[in-house]
């Protein structure tokens, strides 16, 4: 009798809220279908959320599998079953918390998980507040239709001439192999003169003959690299126009067979993160993990190897890592890999030259070059080290991270935190690492890249900073917070680096250094609602420090509401998320706006007046270049080279014009009831289903993307 109550679905969340009895039906109760919503269940042992869909498709496919299994007859005739549905049983098994979606009836939802590690608490808390009730009503209905993230319509482009190919190549090698060295710069130019190889084919080698991987890799390259220069207005060719292209090659290319293949699956995600493909990053990332695994990259070498050769694997996996750690952590979902298991050392940082010149033996006798004479891997090993301390952080604070030290452990917190001083500890030992890891930036005295900025590099320290503040607030346990001593500490570090995270990143797009992303938009968001919660614990009450008092909040929320407004016109599925923040924002800024300590007219000239205005009057209309959108650094700013900070004039705001706002509903008191009910819910629901198509897309197993791959 206790077994079959152990086993037992308990009732879900919507009729324990409402006290009413649950008949625990699948795939909904009875009440959530009357209701039209999403019938959600807890788990009492871990807190994990899940709906009756999911699990009922669980069943069914444990079912599907059993019966395919039991057809197939012996271990020998089964291989071809269990590979071809690996795919799915991956997936279903990585998603060990998955939540079905109200507005999910569609063939091209996805039952994703979104967790606590994506920001999305921060709303939740917010909306949960009393304050907030008048807006519910609009703030569902902006949420209550998934965004539709639209792939652009373009013909295939043509292989260009070889000058615009030249510049392609150089702009590759100059931007995005600085961070993402996975390539090797010799492979990329010995690819680029067989491509554009002068001589007719019978005249040639057979190994200097383009084979079809070096047209998709060129296209590939191509389409990663015309991304920043189309957006410049320098190309008129479309970057999707190369991707079409190289997906012509597909079926003849490896994706999951060898080395290669990681490679060729890596390009794709690159290309992925400034367009929507039609297949999941996230996804993506897990197949090349998997791969990196079978191929034993992850661990070193137990063979003797070419140094060269080491390197690459090295670049390989690591750029795997961080690829994996950044999904996972946009949308708060389990690593594909534990820490305790990615032992291979991290790359060399030197050139290739230096290795193929000097031929050293092993690795391990070659120097890394100091952070005063950077190589050309010295931003990536930079970022991977990042990774990793962040990866820590998502372990140490969140849950559903740590590794599974125990059989049912999954889905619990790597660390119980018994008391204040537990998070406090562990909150100041990340952020000495953070430092640490920030005193070591590679310095380029001429920056060519984003990645060379020392801006970059500080929007990279604030955001993890503003993740690790985040997670240990997360950790405490009263809510509302007793905002003082270690509690309001660290509730202020959350604050500064939200509105850094928001000011540094509008600095760098006004100067043109760095374009629009899905993953951007969802750190600005994040960072937005980050502020409007911490002013509504009133952080900035009593006796602060100086960069705290010396930032305006007024213009932080304002400045985040231009960036996100420019998100929704270079984005449009970005509009209902870019609408809801606005609401709070004026909310936030009406109820306290005599209460928020502003900028005086003296801490600001009038000339540094005169040049924001015309900046944010340009922000407001979304002609966005370089230089026209700049901070002027305010005094007494910390350790930082390019600081935030303020903008010195609010004027424009009124200005904004939302095209979803005039569909927003009006509050009605006499409204539906179930319009009001479920904020901490099924709005969160709809949200979160948002979020997860939003930052990364879904994957739809009605298109033919799959199809041109080849697996073998």
């Amino acid at each position: 009798m206790s077994e079959e109550r152990d086993t037992q679905i308990p009732a879900c969340q919507k009729c324990k809220l409402r006290k009413v009895r649950c008949n625990r039906q699948a795939p909904k109760c009875g009440n959530c279908t009357k209701a039209n919503i999403a019938c959600i269940i807890v788990d009492h042992i871990t807190g994990q959320s899940y709906s009756r869909q999911y699990i009922a498709g669980l069943e069914d496919r444990e079912r599907e599998l059993r019966e395919r299994v039991h057809q197939s007859g012996p271990v020998g005739e089964r291989s071809s079953v269990t590979e071809s549905s690996s795919a799915q049983v991956r997936s279903d098994a990585a998603e060990s918390t998955p939540v079905d979606h109200p507005t999910g009836g569609t063939a091209t939802s996805h039952n994703g998980f979104v967790g606590d590690g994506s920001g999305l608490g921060f709303l939740h808390i917010i909306l949960s507040d009393s304050r907030w009730l008048h807006h519910r009503a609009r703030i569902l209905h902006q949420l209550a239709n998934r965004p539709r993230i639209t792939r652009p319509q373009h013909t295939s482009n043509s292989l260009p001439p070889m000058d615009e190919a030249q510049e392609l190549i150089d702009n590759y090698l100059v931007r995005f192999h600085k961070s993402h060295a996975f390539l090797l710069r010799k492979d990329i130019l010995d690819i680029f003169s067989r491509v554009y190889a002068p001589s007719t084919p019978s005249s040639m080698p057979p190994h200097s003959i383009a084979s079809a991987q070096d047209y998709f890799r060129i296209f590939m390259i191509f389409a990663v690299s015309s991304t920043t220069r189309y957006r410049l207005g320098i190309s008129a060719e479309h970057p999707y126009g190369y991707f079409l292209a190289a997906k012509k090659y597909l079926s003849e290319v490896p994706l999951i067979k060898d080395i290669d293949g990681i490679q060729n699956l890596l390009l794709v995600t690159r290309f992925g993160m400034y367009y929507h493909i039609g297949t999941s990053i996230w996804e993506l990332s897990y197949l090349c993990m998997r791969q990196c695994i079978e191929w034993r990259l992850h661990v070193p070498s137990d063979q003797v190897v070419d140094a060269m050769q080491e390197q690459h694997h090295r670049r390989i996996f690591w750029e795997c890592y961080a690829l994996d750690r950044y999904s996972s952590g946009i949308l708060g979902r389990p690593f594909a890999i534990r820490e305790s298991e990615a032992t291979v050392p991290l790359p060399v940082d030197v050139d290739d030259a230096t290795i193929i010149n000097s031929r050293p033996a092993s690795l391990s006798t070659i120097q890394n070059a100091s952070s005063s004479h950077p190589t050309e891997l010295s931003c990536f090993v930079f970022h991977v080290k990042l990774r990793r301390i962040s990866s820590r952080i998502h372990s140490t604070f969140y849950r559903g991270r740590a590794p599974h030290t125990k059989p049912g452990n999954e889905g619990v917190k790597a660390t119980e935190f018994k008391t204040i001083g537990h998070i406090y500890t562990a909150f100041s030992d990340f952020h000495r690492e953070l430092e640490a890891w920030r005193r070591t930036a590679p310095v380029f005295l001429v920056p060519r890249t984003l990645y060379e900025y020392t801006e970059w590099n500080d929007f990279l320290y604030e955001k993890d900073r503003l993740l690790l503040a985040r997670g240990a607030m997360h950790n405490v346990s009263s809510r509302p917070y007793s905002v003082g001593g270690v509690t309001k500490e660290i509730l202020t570090a959350c604050y500064v680096s939200a509105t850094r995270v928001i000011c540094l990143y509008a600095d760098l797009m006004g100067k043109g250094i760095i374009t629009w992303t899905r993953s951007y938009f969802q750190v600005i968001f994040t960072a937005g609602l980050t502020v409007i919660y911490c002013l509504s614990l009133e952080v900035l009450k009593g006796p602060t420090e100086p960069e705290v008092s010396q930032r305006d909040p007024l213009e932080t929320l304002m400045t985040c509401s231009k960036v996100l407004a420019f998100f929704k016109e270079k984005m449009p599925d970005a509009g209902p998320f870019a609408v809801v923040f606005d609401a709070l924002k004026d909310e936030c800024t009406k109820d306290r706006s005599v209460d928020l300590p502003l900028t005086t007219s003296s801490e600001v000239n009038e000339g540094e007046q005169l040049h924001a205005r015309s900046h944010s009057q340009a922000f407001d209309h979304g002609d966005i270049h370089p230089n026209q959108f700049t901070f002027a650094p305010p005094s007494n700013v910390g350790p930082y080279e390019n600081p935030l900070v303020n903008t010195g004039n609010s004027t424009n705001v009124d200005h904004f014009n939302f095209q979803e706002t005039s569909e927003m509903l009006p509050y009605n008191e006499h409204s539906d009831q179930s319009m009001n009910l479920g904020l901490t819910g099924d709005m969160m629901q709809h949200l979160e289903a948002g979020m997860e198509d939003y930052a990364w897309g879904s994957i739809n197993m009605d298109l033919s993307f799959w199809d041109q791959m080849s697996f073998e």
